[in-house]
């Protein structure tokens, strides 16, 4: 047998004896993609229960392992996010949307929601925009609108917004016709908090 023969040889042999061994043993099969899901799930798991610290460490391992995973990142922003961390979930946000901004539609929101929480008010009116240009009837982004309009001295802006806002029925009108009401009346407003729902 020519050298060519033997590494061919030696392929199928492994091959075939490594098929015998995951029908014997399902665990070895395991996939990239299950382990990054199982991450992601034990990643969760320590964020509800707010510990962000392991739910970073894990989102950090995984990354190192997988670091063209964009799910990992829009997670890790996630916990950047609700650990207050919104410079750091800025720039995975930044990543997910660079890399598959489509099958991530709410990123653009939750990077708003960063800029405005780090005082970037015309940033942050422009990712909202972007939002509202493909999810029209989400009216409790049309008040995160409203919000930031309202921050930045553009009662006119923000009553429109919360016009356009009212126009959706969604079911945040109560808190639409809330922010109204203080906006006419120049009434201090409270933005909502980032990641927050």
């Amino acid at each position: 047998m020519s050298s060519l023969q033997n590494i061919f040889m030696l392929a199928l042999v492994s091959l075939l004896f490594g098929g015998l061994l995951v029908r014997a043993d399902p665990s070895l099969a395991s996939t990239n993609k299950e382990r990054v899901n199982a991450s992601i799930r034990k990643a969760e798991s320590y964020s509800r229960q707010g510990n962000n610290v392991a739910a970073l460490k894990i989102y950090n391992q995984a990354i190192t392992m997988y670091p063209g995973n964009t799910e990992l990142y829009y997670g890790r922003a996630a916990v950047w996010g609700r650990a207050g961390q919104y410079g750091r979930a800025l720039k995975d946000l930044s990543v997910v949307m660079n890399r598959a901004g489509r099958r991530y539609p709410h990123a653009v929101r939750f990077r708003a929601d960063c800029y405005m929480a780090l005082g970037y008010m015309q940033k942050a009116v422009e990712d909202y925009k972007t939002f509202l240009r493909k999810a029209p009837e989400d009216g409790k982004v049309w008040s995160y609108l409203a919000e930031a309009y309202t921050l930045m001295g553009r009662r006119d802006l923000a009553l429109q917004a919360i016009r356009k806002g009212l126009a959706t029925n969604s079911h945040w009108d109560g808190k639409l016709r809330k922010l109204q009401q203080q906006i006419m009346v120049g009434e201090p407003i409270q933005p909502h908090k980032p990641f927050s729902n």
